[in-house]
């Protein structure tokens, strides 16, 4: 654990291989996910789709831009990569909990704020922004903390910066995520905090919801609301399972007590791992690495 002043962060997972070079960082992504009490970051080779870095934290919640910056600040001091200007691009994904996703013909630049007061409550004082999500024929529009976004742009001003959301990344992972399932498929993305739920059909979304968690039971509750409303069965359909759970733990066996179709999702194909990654379940970080998609 890192302590600065009364802000502290806690990095719980690094993984590096041994094919990185400071000396390629122009020819890497950088990707850096930025959530309310968390951080991840993660470099990818370009040239070969070779995923070299990952790095998760745990931070300080604030509701405050500006101690948030200063938080990230004190991160990235302490950091030996970070500071550096000169990636072949930089991808910043914000997970807020106001978004939505919108079929392409229905959106403009105009509405894009009308749009999402659709689906959530958005403030006057609320930054808007919003992209094409490539895998799918719709426009991701979500709220991001403005602050947050001038000072990643002050560090990386030699690089491309390109700002997308959680949301839209997890949708990017299910529809190019093999084997496709001529079947419907229910992927649903454990987070901290949230419960994300996708339904697809070979690489048609059929729908995709966010739900707010205060404790495990509610994990169930909203998985078997899917299902019923899909009219699929708990024993035979194809569930996979990605993000923030221990496929030995007692809260996974607990979901496959109440869902015994559900299954531990698979890692991407579109990415290669080296054998460093071994120690990384194969359903964690799926919305990090489904940034890189969206190139």
């Amino acid at each position: 654990m890192t302590t600065t002043g009364t802000t502290f962060f806690k990095q719980i997972r690094k993984i590096k291989d041994d094919k990185f070079s400071i000396d390629k960082i122009e020819q890497y992504c950088l990707i850096l996910s930025v959530g309310s009490r968390d951080l991840q970051v993660c470099i990818i080779d370009t040239k070969n789709n070779r995923t070299l870095l990952l790095e998760d934290y745990i931070i300080d919640a604030t509701e405050n831009a500006e101690e948030k910056v200063t938080l990230l600040q004190s991160l990235f001091d302490h950091h030996h990569l970070l500071m550096v200007g000169f990636w072949k691009e930089v991808i910043l994904s914000f997970k807020t909990d106001k978004f939505t996703l919108v079929p392409l013909p229905y959106f403009s630049k105009e509405n894009a704020r009308t749009l999402l007061k659709m689906n959530c409550s958005v403030d006057d004082n609320d930054s808007v922004g919003y992209y094409k999500v490539n895998s799918n024929d719709a426009v991701n529009i979500f709220t991001y903390d403005k602050a947050i976004l001038q000072w990643f742009r002050s560090i990386y001003i030699n690089s491309k910066i390109k700002v997308t959301h959680q949301s839209g990344m997890l949708v990017n992972s299910v529809l190019q995520n093999t084997p496709l399932a001529s079947e419907v498929k229910v992927s649903v993305f454990i987070d901290r905090f949230y419960l994300h739920a996708a339904v697809s059909q070979n690489d048609h979304l059929l729908l995709f919801n966010s739900f707010k968690i205060t404790k495990f039971e509610e994990y169930i509750k909203y998985i078997n609301l899917v299902l019923h409303e899909f009219k699929l069965s708990k024993t035979n359909s194809s569930i996979k399972v990605w993000g923030f759970i221990n496929k030995n733990s007692a809260h996974f066996n607990s979901l496959k007590n109440h869902i015994p179709a559900i299954k531990p999702g698979n890692r991407t194909t579109l990415l290669n791992f080296g054998y460093k990654f071994d120690e990384v379940p194969e359903h964690q970080y799926f919305d990090v690495f489904g940034n890189y998609f969206n190139l």
